[in-house]
């Protein structure tokens, strides 16, 4: 029985477990669009942007574990989608963007909307794929979704040209490939264990890479208590190590000289599931000359970023974990009291260091507005983040006690945190979900406000932390060319009744106490909710006292 190749690639994005796909619909792969009506299991979620729909198959995929999809048309669509492809490339996400492209006659002849696909998804993405043979289509999509997910996971772009999801085929299903996943070699693990076990003090810097779930967080803090290890969080994975354990000292980069001691002093140190890029590594200075690196990836390339390890192990990160956790239960392991102290002792200098002022009144504050999303927001409830000055208040004074609870890209893009919120709501829909932006951020995307309304969400809250600047550069300004600020003010909108515009709730508050009490006045509501509270414009450095 033959099948057009739109229905045939259909029927492998339900093959791969995908229940949402986002997108902007577009008449070069109409054909696709159109096989969505035969498999009611796949839900086709229009946006209003190509890049909100690439964050929300960023965010829709983190929060299942599955390999995310989003669709657009050629040329302008597909460079819409370069943000959302940028992000999770260096976010290591699995995507799969299919991007119509022009019929193979019209193709190397810059026809309308004609872009290079392939060039684009080796540029942003792991790879790109076109299909031009029918009777291809099946294993070709497959292979995308394999690309996709395999060694260190990534988008990858598969260029469909118009008149081929036209076209019919026998071909209409090739088997699934499984993906195989390294495990460590037994003479790496007695490297490790030998240093580990050797060492005076150990730190761990731990990232999400996989370690996903609470059987691979179990086996870090398992892993990081054997060793009496100071713990730090990889850069925007603040929810991969609980940071109300008392061996946890911070989320790289921004710590004061004390927190980071711990890490710059150990003899040892174990990063697990990180690339160790540039604000991990806290600009390529950590692990020091003199340090010992361990480092455990996945992929082979994420090695030597920051210098060779003395113990490189391309392996699944959490199988090893659970395996170094063993070999180190079934070894006399000095207990090192006082590298546990001091593990202790810089817990408790986080915890001062992140307070949050018990005055709820006067004027909205950053810091106490953080501890009271901290205090009202149920301890599974997910959290994304947009970029800029706010983030910094948010990875100081917020606390994630469990997995899967926060969003946040490593790329730093802006516009970030709206669709973000969207796509883990639907992912996710009897959690509570926050998306946090500036009010530069939010603007970018707010559009699709009006996609989450239109979807009937609820207990999903949008908060906007308006200072009518473009505060990060504004900060980065202030420091370079002090009083010389310029390009950076924004003004002030109203933004809560845009958002009611939109048909969401919209509430605008002033005050530590308003805000209080339209967070709670949110999470309760029917529908998709805004808050907008105006913050100082000084408020951007969140690390100057």
């Amino acid at each position: 029985m033959s099948s057009t190749v739109g229905r045939v690639i259909v029927d492998a994005i339900a093959a791969e477990g995908v229940t949402h796909v986002f997108g902007v619909p577009g008449e070069s792969y109409l054909p696709v669009l159109d096989a969505f009506n035969d498999v009611p299991e796949v839900r086709i979620v229009p946006t209003r942007h190509e890049e909100g729909a690439g964050f929300m198959a960023d965010a829709w995929a983190r929060t299942t574990g599955r390999t995310g999809v989003f669709m657009v048309t050629r040329g302008p669509g597909l460079a819409h989608a370069a943000i959302a492809l940028h992000a999770a490339r260096q976010d290591s996400t699995p995507l799969v963007l299919l991007a119509g492209q022009v019929s193979r006659d019209d193709a190397g002849r810059e026809s309308f909307q004609e872009l290079d696909h392939l060039a684009a998804g080796r540029l942003l993405g792991k790879d790109g794929i076109e299909i031009t043979e029918p009777d291809r289509a099946a294993e070709q999509i497959q292979r995308a979704f394999y690309l996709a997910r395999s060694g260190r996971p990534g988008p990858v772009v598969v260029s469909l040209p118009e008149d081929v999801g036209y076209a019919t085929t026998q071909v209409t299903a090739v088997a699934r490939q499984a993906v195989p996943v390294p495990a460590a070699r037994e003479e790496d693990l007695v490297r490790a264990v030998a240093l580990l076990a050797g060492a005076g003090s150990v730190a761990l810097i731990v990232g999400t890479g996989g370690l996903a779930g609470p059987r691979g967080r179990a086996a870090v803090v398992r892993l990081a208590e054997r060793l009496g290890a100071t713990v730090y969080n990889a850069w925007r994975r603040f929810d991969a190590f609980p940071n109300t354990h008392p061996q946890f000292a911070g989320n790289l980069p921004w710590l004061s000289a004390e927190l980071a001691r711990p890490l710059r002093d150990a003899d040892v140190v174990l990063a697990i599931g990180t690339r160790l890029g540039d604000f991990t590594s806290m600009s390529y200075t950590v692990p020091g000359p003199e340090q010992k690196l361990i480092q455990i990836d996945v992929d082979a390339a994420s090695m030597s970023v920051v210098r060779n390890p003395d113990v490189p192990i391309v392996a699944d990160a959490g199988a090893t974990v659970r395996r170094l956790a063993d070999l180190l239960e079934n070894r006399t392991v000095e207990r090192r009291p006082a590298a546990l102290a001091a593990a202790r002792e810089a817990h408790e200098r986080y915890v001062a260091s992140t307070a949050v002022p018990d005055d709820a009144e006067g004027e909205a504050d950053l810091p106490v507005a953080i501890g009271q999303l901290r205090r009202i927001l149920p301890a599974d409830a997910i959290v994304t983040s947009d970029a800029g000055a706010f983030a910094g208040y948010l990875n100081r004074y917020y606390r994630w006690t469990a997995p899967e609870t926060f969003i946040g890209s490593t790329s730093g893009p802006m516009g970030y945190a709206v669709p973000t919120a969207i796509g883990a709501k639907i992912a996710a829909p009897d959690r509570v979900v926050v998306g946090i932006a500036g009010d530069g951020g939010f603007a970018m995307t707010m559009s699709e406000i009006h996609t989450a309304v239109r979807l009937g969400l609820d207990r999903l809250v949008f908060v906007v932390f308006d200072n009518g600047v473009y505060g990060s550069i504004r900060n980065h300004q202030t420091r370079t060319y002090p009083g010389r600020e310029i390009g950076v003010d924004l003004g002030s909108a109203d933004l809560a009744t845009v958002a009611t515009g939109l048909g969401a709730l919209g509430l605008s508050c002033r005050t530590n106490r308003e805000f209080a009490a339209a967070l709670e006045k949110a999470i309760a509501a029917e529908r998709p909710a805004v808050i907008q509270l105006a913050v100082s414009p000084e408020q951007i450095n969140a690390w100057a006292s």
